[in-house]
């Protein structure tokens, strides 16, 4: 079973609670779910909608198609008609439903005449009567749903759901058999799984200016209370303020959004220059300028791999499930920390926002690497060693006082304009993330299906739409990209195998097309042919977009 449920209205009208609501319930049934989350940044008036799908087959991809709408209103409902299959289930308050009668009569309209506000309370509970959802398991959850109002919205709310399942006339889905699978699962979301694991991994600032679609990283740290954070005035302070923390040997991190990241490139330059640790969370959306704030796009490919002035080496990676999600938090500190270097952890709208359902995670080692407990009275904190990377120590430690500078120096940190040791520093700076992949255990990027010639090119969430659509077309085979710098050179060899590679990104130009294409020279490789399947229409991509690939 795959149902796709649509919740739409008005900005004001609680359709966050009530999609809160919906994967609850699904979920504490043990079904898994994915959310599509899209809302428009004028407040007032303008239409939002959330899909909720859900599957008892373990699957999790987007589709365009919904199955059950709730509806808040007429305007939200009449936009979503195209997307509505046919004699798909409304359920919508009946003034509204008037309005559009001569727009509805191929579909199963259940509406009902509301003399209250709480449109979201009636839909909620006729969609669960619908479905036969268990009475307790409803009652039960609007317990905790509520619990931290007043008694008397419990009480409501509880009232309005049992007057439902005793009088409101429907028939039973035939569709859509609703049955407990499993233990409950839990809900979490991209960017609460970085916050959850970046403090689990003993992340120790944190610093934000809130900015869409980053900011609930900042909300999920807040929350936590463990860690010491900054919501600081913009982001050149909050870029600042983080590399004094990792001066002083805190594990830092920030995390930020499109123009803003721009803000934070002067500080980049510094932390590499002196060798600071830091994580950066850059979640990618819809440009130029500020416009299209709350939607999908991967326009900072380019951003993130030259994000500021000078010629140096740095890691960006970019995680491609909520699994990951998790573990790159973790695994980007410790990176940080091992390389004494920026990290940028990419990501974008579309998964920043996303619910899913998950396991739970097992706890991961902290490596701070390279520490002296008792370095020597001549300390160098930039000695050039075999390995590039330079022994730190922690603040306070007899011996361990140092200057970090902006200037090019001497492995004590002196300033210097010495040509030979301008030449040794750089060449440090390069050297240190040389042959990473022969020093990590780990690889690049993840192959599926490899017997199959054709592979899709993908980065970030839409692996799981991806493989969704390669279950039934298995000549097709995925490349999932999770460190695009450095770039794991071993996949070329991989590449080299195929007929063909096709690079779906959410972008009109091909930034990691063009990229992966020049860093692996597969121009050279006179058999392969190489297209893309590109998207830029502030939507992420449906199962349906990857329909066009059978007629290839």
């Amino acid at each position: 079973m795959h149902l796709n449920i649509r919740i739409t209205g008005a900005a004001w009208a609680w359709v966050n609670s009530t999609v809160d609501i919906v994967a609850w319930l699904f979920a504490e049934l043990g079904y898994d779910l994915i959310s599509d989350i899209e809302y428009e940044s004028r407040i007032k008036g303008w239409v939002n909608f959330f899909d909720v799908s859900i599957s008892d087959l373990g699957e999790k991809y987007l589709t365009k198609k919904v199955d059950i709408i709730l509806a808040f209103n007429s305007e939200s409902l009449e936009k979503a008609i195209p997307s509505l299959k046919s004699a798909a289930t409304v359920i919508i308050n009946k003034k509204w439903s008037e309005k559009l009668s001569g727009k509805l009569e191929w579909f199963n309209v259940l509406d009902l005449e509301i003399a209250d506000k709480y449109d979201n309370t009636y839909l909620l509970w006729i969609l669960a009567k619908y479905l036969n959802i268990d009475l307790s398991i409803i009652l039960e959850k609007i317990e905790k749903v509520f619990a931290r109002k007043w008694e008397t919205v419990v009480n409501y709310n509880k009232t309005v759901i049992e007057n439902i399942y005793n009088t409101y006339e429907v028939e039973t889905s035939k569709e859509f058999k609703i049955e407990k699978q499993s233990e409950a699962k839990n809900i979490s979301y991209w960017n609460k799984a970085i916050a959850t694991w970046a403090i689990a991994s003993e992340l120790e600032y944190f610093a934000a200016y809130p900015m869409t679609p980053a900011s609930t990283v900042l909300t999920e740290v807040i929350k936590d209370g463990t860690v010491t954070f900054l919501q600081a005035e913009d982001e050149i302070a909050v870029a600042n303020s983080a590399l004094w923390a990792s001066f002083t040997w805190k594990r830092s991190m920030v995390a930020t959004s499109w123009g803003w990241f721009a803000l934070m490139t002067e500080a980049l330059s510094f932390a590499v220059q002196a060798e600071f640790p830091i994580v950066v969370v850059l979640a990618q959306r819809a440009g130029p300028s500020t416009w299209t704030p709350t939607y999908h796009e991967q326009w900072d490919i380019n951003f993130a791999l030259n994000p500021t002035f000078w010629d140096f080496e740095h890691i960006v990676m970019y995680p491609s499930s909520l699994e990951e999600s998790y573990y790159f938090g973790w695994l980007s500190l410790n990176l940080a920390d091992k390389y004494q270097n920026p990290v940028i952890m990419l990501t974008d709208k579309q998964a920043a926002e996303m619910h899913w359902t998950h396991s739970n995670f097992e706890a991961c080692s902290v490596d701070r690497w390279v520490i002296l407990e008792n370095p020597p009275e001549d300390y160098k904190r930039y000695e050039l060693t075999d390995s590039w990377i330079s022994p730190r120590v922690k603040v306070g430690t007899k011996s361990w006082d140092f200057i970090a500078t902006s200037y090019e120096h001497d492995e004590y940190w002196a300033t210097t304009e010495d040509s030979k040791l301008k030449k040794k520093f750089t060449e440090k700076r390069w050297k240190k993330l040389q042959d990473f992949y022969k020093k990590e255990w780990f690889k690049g990027y993840e192959i599926i299906n490899p017997s199959a010639k054709k592979m899709l090119v993908i980065t970030g969430f839409t692996r799981y739409t991806a493989e969704e659509f390669i279950k039934n077309n298995p000549e097709y085979g995925l490349i999932i990209i999770k460190f695009l710098k450095p770039l794991d050179e071993r996949l070329r060899d991989e590449i080299a195998k195929l007929e063909e590679v096709i690079f779906v990104e959410s972008n009109y130009s091909g930034q990691i097309e063009n990229y992966i294409t020049k860093q692996l020279g597969l121009n050279y490789i006179k058999w392969l042919e190489i297209s893309h399947l590109r998207k830029y229409d502030l939507f992420p991509f449906y199962i349906e977009d990857f329909e066009i690939l059978k007629n290839k």
